[in-house]
This record gives C-alpha cells, sequence and structure tokens, in this order.
C-alpha cells in the first residue's frame, strides 16, 4: 500500500502444534488495523534456510545467494520499514533457527526498529528477548522499549484468538505506538543520507 509503513512480522518457531502460529495472527491482525502500517507476516517454516555457510560477510554476499529461499528472505527483509519478532523461549534462549534467518542479512536489517512479542510459562519468554536486543543491535537495529511479553502461553487466549489478560492489549497498544515513531523517523533518516 502506497505511502503505508511495510512492517515485517517473523514468526520464529517452526516447532510442531507450536502457539506462536496463534500469536503472530493476532499480531498481524492488529497491525491490519493501524492506519500506517502495511504488515507482512513472515513464517520462517516457508523460509527453511540452510545453517549460514558463507564466509564472513562480504560486501556483496546478499547479490550471490544461490538458493530460492535465500534470495526470498532478503527480498523479504530487504523491503521493510521494520520488524515484529515474535518469539518463545527455549532454555532460556530464542530458537537457534531464528538467530540463523538474522545472521543471514546483514544491511536489509540496518537503522530499522525491531519490536519483540515474546511467550512462554511464568517468564513470559522475557529472556529471549533480552538476549535478542543484543544481536539486534549488533546487526545496527534500533530496538524499541515497548514489548509485548505474554505469560502462561496455554491460556493466554481465549476460544477467539483474543488475550484474556486486558493488560496484553495496553502493551500491544504502547509496541505500535512506538514501532510507528521510530519507523517513521528512520526512514526519514535511511531517504535523506541515500
Amino acid at each position: 500500500m502506497e505511502g503505508k509503513l511495510k512492517i515485517v512480522i517473523i514468526l520464529a518457531s517452526i516447532r510442531e502444534k507450536r502457539a506462536g502460529e496463534g500469536v503472530a495472527k493476532w499480531m498481524y491482525k492488529i497491525a491490519t488495523q493501524q492506519q500506517e502500517i502495511d504488515p507482512v507476516l513472515a513464517d520462517l517454516k516457508d523460509f527453511p534456510l540452510p545453517l549460514y555457510r558463507y564466509p564472513a560477510m562480504p560486501k556483496e554476499i546478499e547479490d550471490s545467494y544461490s538458493e530460492v529461499t535465500e534470495k526470498n528472505w532478503h527480498d523479504t527483509i530487504n523491503t521493510a520499514d521494520g520488524y515484529i519478532l515474535v518469539t518463545p523461549e527455549y532454555n532460556w534462549g530464542y530458537p537457534g533457527n531464528l538467530k540463523n534467518a538474522l545472521d543471514y542479512l546483514y544491511k536489509p536489517w540496518n537503522k530499522k526498529p525491531v519490536a519483540f512479542v515474546s511467550y512462554g510459562g511464568l517468564a513470559a519468554g522475557t529472556k529471549s528477548v533480552q538476549q535478542l536486543r543484543q544481536v539486534a543491535i549488533a546487526l545496527q537495529m534500533a530496538p524499541i522499549r515497548g514489548e509485548v511479553n505474554i505469560p502462561n502461553i496455554a491460556k493466554a487466549f481465549d476460544e477467539s484468538g483474543q488475550p484474556t489478560n486486558p493488560g496484553i492489549s495496553k502493551q500491544t497498544d504502547v509496541l505500535f505506538s512506538q514501532l510507528v515513531w521510530w519507523a517513521k523517523a528512520l526512514k526519514s533518516a535511511r531517504e535523506q543520507t541515500k
């Protein structure tokens, strides 16, 4: 959509019977209701990237990917104005396939905001977000402060797919408000420095 911010919502879990699918679809639905956002849902199941095997990222490596999946991943991320990572917490960390997907690219992530939506047990996936913030900074992304952390994921949504805790919706409002602000500011800055 012309003039709107392209925000890619990345579903990190590729496990069978994953709770993250419902979370990502819920976030996507909310994103479609934001006037300034044109959302895209990128399920890592649809991007079965091989383990990263290239030498340290040379300047032109992203133009030389040999596999269709690699090229599609590059194109999906490269054209975005910002990102929302929807991630579980596995053993106090985030999924390995998400790290691989992040490491596949460098320039496409640069100077764009990223928001985090985590889920899990009592800790709500917060340990995975703490680690992802460090990776985002290394990729020259701008991690926003507002995040959504969903505890007790098995009971977090009702039959219609809505959160049972009203506080989750408040977190979501903050996340989108901050993400849109940063996406607009950084898009403007990127355009001025082309």
